[in-house]
């Protein structure tokens, strides 16, 4: 069917449709399906002109180039960033912060998918469980009192591209309370700042959980340096405890907690 013809059809089937005829009398009238009528019939006047056949296979009708452009870089600077959330959820609300546009999350997900940036799930190996709990039955049992801390963020308020970082809080033992803090950035210094803060009130663990993030002074560029935090917390008689590099559920507490407190958030 030509295009011409096509564009005939579909203004004869709204016609049609307006003056009170079934779908079922359109299509055997115009000698097409049923079901094509129904899309007709639904179509606004700049779509019944539109003829999207022979589009490129794969390529979206709804979303521009541009769009796919920007989300794949917002996925890679989340991960500059060192970000732990960086899911398909998470780039979708970034991008419509970001442009104010509404983008559908299978749509990130099949741009994230294609652009090679989305992490399949790895096999379980025998041994490998028994061997990541190592910490856990050894060095997290060390001490009577226990926290962990981690970085929430960059997270952002509804209509607003300010973006907002948290420092999040968790006593382990003896009990378990979950503190969560404003932060200005994810820095050495304000993981310090909230911490006297929040000591001042609360009591001073004997063992402080954390990650390998580069504030907490991971990483360091000699063996020999002690970054700002553990000096802080080694001169008041806290010992940190980083995690297994690239090993989240190692400390699972804090991110458990951090999960809860961003579904409340968003």
């Amino acid at each position: 069917m030509n295009k011409e013809l096509l564009i005939l059809k579909r203004k004869k089937a709204k016609e049609l449709h307006e003056i009170g005829w079934s779908n079922r009398e359109i299509a055997r009238q115009l000698r097409a399906s049923k079901n094509s009528v129904g899309k007709w019939v639904r179509m606004d006047e700049r779509e019944v002109l539109i003829d999207n056949r022979g589009w490129e296979k794969e390529a979206s009708r709804k979303y521009a180039p541009e769009t796919k452009q920007q989300i794949i870089r917002i996925r890679e600077d989340l991960e500059k960033e060192d970000s732990y959330f960086i899911g398909s959820e998470v780039v979708r609300k970034n991008y419509e912060n970001q442009t104010g546009e509404v983008v559908t999350k299978s749509y990130v997900d099949r741009v994230l998918k294609d652009a090679g940036l989305v992490r399949s799930p790895q096999k379980k190996k025998k041994g490998r469980s028994k061997y990541m709990k190592y910490p856990e039955y050894t060095l997290t049992k060390l001490g009577k009192r226990m926290m962990s801390i981690d970085f929430i963020g960059p997270k952002y308020l509804k209509g607003s591209d300010n973006r907002i970082n948290f420092l999040s809080c968790k006593y382990i033992r003896p009990e378990k309370l979950g503190i969560v803090k404003r932060i200005d950035g994810q820095t050495t210094e304000q993981a310090i700042r909230i911490l006297e803060e929040i000591w001042v009130t609360h009591p001073i663990p004997e063992i402080l959980k954390i990650d390998n993030d580069s504030a907490f002074g991971a990483n360091l560029p000699h063996e020999k340096h002690i970054g700002k935090l553990a000096f802080f917390l080694l001169n008041l008689g806290v010992y940190p405890l980083y995690i297994a590099p690239r090993s989240p559920w190692n400390n699972g507490q804090v991110e458990g907690f951090n999960s809860v407190f961003s579904k409340k958030l968003s």
